[in-house]
């Protein structure tokens, strides 16, 4: 067993791969295991997509094993560029003595483009299984029957916006329908939270086992391997910017601020693994990182909470106008993103309005040692 000391600082595992990513340039592969045996071990593999910064590029981690190849997390391919993306695949693998048909299995951590467009493409040019977590495609299914709106529908009556400014997209949301980036055919293997894939027949590394972190999405998945000490984050935790919360393709109920805080809190047994984050660059420092993203959600909590003890009742369009916004509440009311930014106005005001169930925001606060 691999032995590291929990760290209270954030490192990068690779300074190249650093340095690229916090420059906007897609970082080089990086060998994160050397595995047992020549042509083996496990390899994080930058895929470009559109973005800028640590968003310049998405990490698919690819395991070399001995009875075949994973790669969780396919990454992105833009429209009409399945051939560059399949070419490039085959080029890594060639180089490290393997192939694109030897890839076995495919594994998804979430519903989101950047990390599954490039899903379809490779699973039609291989013969690998296609496993991704059992909540998290439930959510797909709840798109698909039109039932994925959950709590936090937008509504003009609901939001208090003026009249027209949500209509357009309104009527998109409420369309039942899976996106396109969505790969057609159903999972050969569904992942539950616990469960250990050489107990189901893969062939990925024998200890990897499935942590389901619902909060960025309803059903998000990590995969973590406790003897090598190393912890698949994909969105869960990222080590540069803060992760969106309630960004499922569908809803399966709940508050996702509360999902994403316990799921940051049980993480915490993973303080001392390396963690392979969806963006940015491979580090050490979780219990650092953990602590330092669940003050971001927090203090947004209690920004919320300032403006509601002055107008309990005010409506959720007035309300986000009331809080900070990176880019200002006058350009953000003009983006796409101001429906998700609506969307977590309204989980963050039930967090307050509610006590929420799991404890009020001073016993999350001690839960992360904020309340000092």
């Amino acid at each position: 067993m691999v032995h590291r000391q929990v760290t209270h600082q954030v490192t990068p595992f690779a300074k190249p791969q650093y340095t690229a990513a916090v420059n906007s340039r897609t970082p080089g592969p990086v060998r994160i295991d050397g595995g047992s045996a020549p042509g083996t071990g496990t390899w994080v593999r930058p895929v470009a997509m559109p973005g800028s910064g640590v968003m310049a590029s998405v990490f698919s981690t690819v395991h070399l094993g001995d009875d075949g190849v994973t790669v969780v997390d396919p990454g992105w391919t833009g429209q009409g560029q399945e051939g560059v993306y399949l070419s490039g695949l085959d080029a890594f693998l060639r180089e490290r003595g393997r192939r694109l048909e030897q890839i076995t299995q495919v594994i998804v951590t979430h519903a989101h483009p950047d990390h599954v467009t490039a899903a379809s493409c490779l699973l039609e040019a291989t013969r690998a299984r296609f496993i991704v977590g059992a909540t998290e495609w439930r959510s797909v299914e709840a798109a698909r029957s039109g039932n994925g709106a959950g709590d936090y529908s937008l509504s003009a009556d609901e939001v208090g916006a003026p009249a027209g400014v949500l209509d357009t997209v309104a009527e998109q949301l409420e369309k039942p329908g899976v996106p396109g980036f969505i790969p057609r055919r159903s999972p050969d293997v569904l992942l539950s939270d616990g469960d250990r894939l050489s107990d189901l027949g893969l062939s990925a590394d024998p200890h990897t086992e499935a942590v389901v972190t619902p909060g960025h999405t309803p059903g998000h998945l990590c995969l973590v391997n406790r003897e090598t000490k190393l912890f698949i984050a994909a969105d869960m935790i990222l080590p540069e910017i803060h992760p969106g919360i309630g960004l499922g393709v569908g809803s399966l109920g709940g508050n996702p601020v509360v999902d994403y805080l316990t799921s940051l809190r049980r993480i915490g047994e993973f303080d001392d693994h390396l963690v392979v984050p969806g963006h940015g660059y491979v580090f050490t420092g979780l219990a650092r990182r953990r602590r330092d993203t669940a003050h971001h959600v927090l203090s947004r909590a209690r920004e919320v909470e300032r403006v509601l003890a002055w107008n309990p009742s005010i409506s959720v369009w007035r309300l986000a106008s009331q809080l900070t916004w990176s880019s200002g509440w006058e350009e953000l009311r003009g983006s796409p993103m101001l429906f998700s930014g609506l969307r977590q106005t309204m989980m963050y005001r039930d967090l307050v309005l509610s006590g929420d169930p799991g404890g009020t925001l001073d016993r999350w606060e001690r839960d992360f040692d904020l309340d000092d």
